[in-house]
């Protein structure tokens, strides 16, 4: 209600304004001072909209990275209670949860005891006794399966945003377990990418950064001229100076750029000449910027000089001459750990060439752009010409993942998919799907069929064929999710000819298509 309203009808409270930046500051000197448990110690980043079950759009955790440290107090129950016994010395309570991934631990810690101890405190503090509260602490043990502690818990652990949260509360979604047992396919065309994302997070221990408090390596380096310059000779050694300085960096925390952006601040400092004022369109420029994917991170200079030159040789020259230089900085905006990997030593022929592919594939995305240097990767999808996907080679990845992050010269040979399972195809499986697929699928005529529905009989190129061998049929159905459900069944017809095609009947439209064919 509004604070007029309350205060008609109750005189006798205290109001008391809410000092958002008191709080914020509060949390995070308790965050630098839990140091003495782990070097790495921040607090949670929050999204642009406020997560659902949130009072407040502010930061009320601490995270701290015990990965080896929980032996040196004899386990993670001693450390826990060791962390709690310390928190309420300084007159909080907390509630903590040691788990394999941060997703995992906020979730537990936030919705597994904290409103319990809400309403045992205030109980308590109404009898004027405190002592007897029990410490809420909530251990997932490593080795075991963080969903069987996480399925229980509400879906707004997950760090979702209101309007995704009542958009699952509409559909009947309430836990977590009911939502994991969707197809994540139909979750991604319905939902935004972040829900996806905090799944992944919570229940398989993806990577997520933390944020520390303390100093970190300075990843932009920037240069403020005394004058402005128009020279580009000037203006390359300034940018060679700064990417050896920003490598020499990468080099000692063992990280190598992913994404590398030029900035180039302007200045108006000449008489504009009448090719400038007729090539010049808008506004003036104030700032040039230049951005380069790799394909696999590198800290190595001369790779990304290379890259970045090529940059500036291909947009800078372009711009209106008396706009001179003022400014030039470099930053690393995504980097990734460098694994080092030693190569068997009859391995000289699958690593011969490697550095050689990764340097053409940067070179190709600076110029061309990275969504002009793609490959494809398979799809959870039971519709044919939904099973891939084309992702850039540099940068980040279209889902939003990370690259792999192994050096150049010492990159896994590829995978043996004849000794894994899963939706990649072993060989002997190859010949059920053809080489070239049509999309959209061809119309095709079918003169005649069996009395099981299998082809005898089409129309192909023009000309009446008969068919030898129809193997099938293969059902699939799509999924409600991607719109009106598909009903097919795909043939492997082998004509009179030799030639082996790929056939399907739409159930629903009771028409053929040719839908690929066989090498």
């Amino acid at each position: 209600m509004q604070l007029s309203q309350a205060s008609t009808l109750c005189a006798e409270a205290l109001l008391i304004e809410h000092d958002s930046q008191g709080d914020i500051e509060s949390l995070c000197s308790l965050a630098e001072a839990a140091q003495c448990f782990s070097p790495i110690v921040g607090i949670e980043q929050l999204d642009t909209q406020p997560w659902a079950g949130r009072s407040f759009h502010q930061p009320q955790s601490i995270i701290l990275d015990v990965t080896g440290i929980a032996q040196l107090f004899g386990g993670d129950e001693r450390l826990a209670a060791s962390v709690h016994q310390w928190v309420k010395e300084q007159g909080y309570w907390a509630s903590i949860a040691i788990a394999n991934s941060i997703g995992a631990a906020w979730a537990l810690a936030n919705y597994t005891h904290r409103s319990q101890i809400a309403l045992d405190l205030a109980e308590l503090e109404r009898r004027g006794d405190t002592s007897t509260i029990q410490p809420a602490i909530t251990i997932s043990q490593p080795n075991a399966p963080i969903g069987i502690a996480t399925y229980t818990l509400p879906i707004e652990a997950l760090r979702l945003d209101q309007a995704t949260v009542a958009k699952l509360h509409r559909l009947g979604i309430r836990k977590i377990g009911q939502l994991v047992e969707l197809p994540r396919s139909g979750l991604a065309s319905r939902f935004p990418e972040q829900l996806l994302l905090r799944m992944d997070q919570t229940l398989h221990n993806q990577y997520e950064p933390i944020l520390t408090l303390h100093a970190t390596p300075e990843l932009s380096i920037e240069d403020c001229l005394e004058h402005p310059t128009p020279l580009r000779a000037t203006i390359d050694a300034i940018v060679t100076e700064q990417v050896h300085r920003l490598t020499r960096v990468l080099k000692n925390i063992g990280h190598g750029v992913v994404r590398l952006v030029c900035r180039i601040e302007m200045e108006l400092n000449a008489i504009p000449i009448e090719s400038d004022i007729e090539n010049q369109s808008g506004q003036p420029p104030v700032a040039r910027v230049f951005q380069i994917g790799l394909y696999q991170p590198s800290n190595e200079p001369e790779h990304l000089l290379w890259l970045l030159i090529g940059q500036l040789d291909a947009h800078y020259a372009k711009g209106p001459s008396h706009y001179w230089a003022r400014s030039i900085s470099v930053q690393a905006t995504l980097t990734a750990p460098l694994t080092w990997q030693q190569n068997d030593l009859f391995d000289r022929h699958t690593t011969l060439h490697r550095d050689s592919i990764a340097k053409l594939v940067d070179s190709l995305s600076s110029r061309m752009g990275r969504a002009a240097v793609v490959a494809p990767t398979l799809q959870r999808d039971p519709q044919p010409e939904l099973a891939y996907s084309w992702r850039p080679l540099t940068g980040w990845k279209k889902d939003g993942k990370i690259q792999e992050t192994k050096r150049k010269l010492a990159r896994t040979p590829k995978r043996n998919f004849s000794e894994e399972r899963g939706i990649e195809p072993s060989v002997d499986e190859l010949w059920r799907r053809p080489m070239r697929l049509f999309n959209p699928a061809k119309p095709i005529e079918m003169q005649r069929v069996d009395a099981n529905g299998s082809p005898t009989r089409l129309v192909y190129q023009g000309s009446p064929l008969s068919v030898a061998k129809a193997i099938g049929p293969e059902r699939i159905d799509t999924g409600w999710w991607q719109g009106a459900t598909q009903q097919r069944e795909y043939f492997r017809v082998a004509l009179s000819t030799g030639t082996w095609l790929w056939v399907y009947r739409d159930c629903r439209q009771q028409k053929w298509f040719l839908h690929g064919e066989f090498d």
